[in-house]
């Protein structure tokens, strides 16, 4: 609001001996009714209460505020990044960025359906970067459901020839070794993956060792669920991420480097507000 704007209709309001109420008079002409000063009269409001209109001739100018000088405004900003820092998703950022600090491999499977007899038929593992750390197909013990095949596409026909678990579960403990674990829905796939051990009299103890960290429940938290069970999909935090899937959706790989890219994304948020507090405090 110009000064000049402001003193003009002051002054035509002032000639005229309106009366305004309280909120057009802060409003519009930057006032406010004089200590002790009683409205001209009171209205009764829609919504059952009152209000009182007071003569502009009664009332003076309000303060105007004084303008931050540099110090203040550097407070006022830093002051605000830490606040987001501190905040629901700027602390599931830093937990991300911690993950990610962890030098951590990303792990999909697919499987013959989600029950408690399924078995894992194809087994991803990535790094951060998206290469390929270990990658298999399994030959499992038992049927792959309908449901199941209408979503990855694998057939008994796509496994003519595949490993079965004791032959590659030594080269996938290997893979891992004392990395952590960030799983898209991380409960699914580590009950699979014994599942699919126990299928074969495998107790496969060592990955009750490996430390699992769940990425659906970090991005349901972050971007918000997306579904009556409190979760989010891989494809629902990836658009929210604004991520381009890279190969074939529902592929152990290629989900293992979108779950990897889910999780770069939250923790770059981290990223950028340390970035700009350090800006901030070398200033």
């Amino acid at each position: 609001m110009k000064y000049d704007d402001l003193a003009a209709r002051r002054a035509a309001a002032i000639a005229k001996d309106s009366c305004f109420t309280k909120g057009r008079l802060r409003d519009e002409f930057r006032m406010k009714p004089a200590p002790g000063t009683e409205p001209v009269k009171w209205y009764k409001s829609p919504y059952g209460g009152k209000y009182g209109v007071y003569r502009i001739t009664d009332c003076v100018p309000m303060r105007e505020k004084r303008q931050q000088t540099d110090k203040q405004r550097l407070s006022s900003l830093r002051l605000s990044i830490l606040s987001q820092l501190n905040s629901t998703c700027g602390r599931l950022a830093h937990k991300a960025h911690t993950w990610l600090g962890q030098n951590p491999l990303f792990l999909d499977t697919e499987t013959t359906g989600l029950g408690d007899k399924a078995e894992a038929l194809e087994i991803g593992l990535t790094d951060v970067s998206g290469s390929v750390v270990f990658e298999t197909r399994l030959k499992p013990t038992v049927a792959i459901e309908p449901q199941a095949a209408a979503v990855h596409g694998i057939d008994e026909s796509a496994l003519n020839g595949a490993h079965s678990w004791p032959d590659v579960a030594q080269q996938l403990r290997h893979a891992i070794g004392q990395r952590p674990l960030i799983i898209f829905n991380a409960p699914f796939d580590t009950r699979i993956l014994k599942q699919t051990a126990a299928a074969h009299g495998d107790p496969a103890d060592w990955l009750d060792d490996v430390t699992v960290h769940c990425a659906m429940k970090l991005a349901a938290d972050y971007f918000g669920a997306t579904n009556r069970y409190g979760t989010i999909s891989l494809a629902s935090a990836s658009s929210q991420a604004a991520l381009v899937w890279e190969g074939q959706a529902h592929s152990a790989i290629a989900d293992a480097k979108m779950t990897a890219g889910v999780v770069c994304a939250i923790a770059a948020y981290f990223r950028q507000l340390q970035q700009e507090l350090e800006s901030l405090e070398s200033a």
